[in-house]
């Protein structure tokens, strides 16, 4: 009897194991299948992979490429700087920002790491509408709230090497130092990817950045229209980034200019075809 029994027990273990090796099977296709159709486009096929960003070749970055001034530094893999040039420019430097992001075509995350406590960048936190409005989807956005220093370059550098495109608050951080740009200039090129460190207008110490900007408001167009009391209208929002170093090449002054009733970028002076002093007037 004790033989019987020990092989129904026998039986009865293979029957469990053969069952639980079905079911494995059955959960690892159900799996298998759930992969294949989040890395498919709906029709079975796969998606590509998001392009990588490039080193351009001189002639292949003119100096305002169908009108937009910064597609030749989105164009390369890296970092860049910028710094509002004092306290009160910093709505235009992260204006500029915007404007910058908002030429990054491929479907890659944009991470923002905010140097949450940072006093001399104490404006407010992203709104998705205006972001929405300055051409970058809202959905590809994620915030960090990092404490200034290692902790927010800690989390560019990890945002980097994922292979998102990155936004960076440094602040006045003393570790935002030479050392710590060219990691995150080498986490960004080893990635095919950007990133964007904004610092304080009072920040000092050298940087590995590709280019370095000093970013404020310029007087834009009038507004065709007057309000109550014949007080003008609000003109256009115009942004003026001197780029005080970049590698390789001189410096140079870019204008951006906005127009909230068209939204839409105005053309560079040049490329309107008229003199910049006329087009100022």
């Amino acid at each position: 009897m004790q033989r019987a029994a020990s092989r129904r027990a026998t039986r009865s273990v293979r029957a469990v194991s053969a069952s639980k090796g079905a079911d494995r099977r059955s959960s690892l296709e159900a799996l298998r299948a759930e992969i294949a159709a989040l890395e498919s486009d709906g029709a079975g096929a796969l998606r590509p992979a998001a392009p990588r960003l490039e080193a351009p070749r001189p002639q292949d970055a003119p100096a305002n490429d169908a009108g937009d001034a910064l597609a030749q530094f989105r164009a390369e893999a890296g970092l860049h700087d910028l710094r509002p040039q004092a306290y009160l420019d910093a709505p235009a430097a992260y204006g500029f920002a915007a404007r910058w992001m908002a030429g990054w075509s491929d479907d890659r995350a944009i991470v923002w790491v905010r140097a949450r406590g940072e006093a001399r960048l104490d404006f407010g936190a992203p709104c998705p509408d205006g972001l929405a409005q300055a051409g970058i989807d809202p959905a590809r956005m994620m915030r960090i709230d990092a404490r200034p220093g290692p902790d927010a370059l800690w989390a560019m550098e990890e945002a980097l090497k994922a292979g998102a495109l990155v936004f960076g608050e440094a602040g006045c951080a003393p570790a935002y130092d030479l050392t710590a740009s060219r990691r995150l200039h080498r986490a960004a090129r080893e990635a095919g990817g950007q990133i964007l460190v904004l610092r304080a207008h009072d920040a000092d110490g050298t940087s590995a950045a590709l280019t370095r900007w000093a970013v404020g408001p310029a007087p834009g167009r009038a507004a065709p229209w007057r309000g109550a009391g014949g007080l003008p209208g609000l003109g256009t929002q115009k942004i003026r980034a001197v780029l005080e170093r970049r590698r390789g090449g001189a410096p140079d002054v870019v204008e951006l200019e906005w127009d909230d009733d068209a939204l839409c970028s105005l053309e560079p002076a040049a490329l309107a075809g008229r003199p910049a002093a006329a087009a100022a007037g």
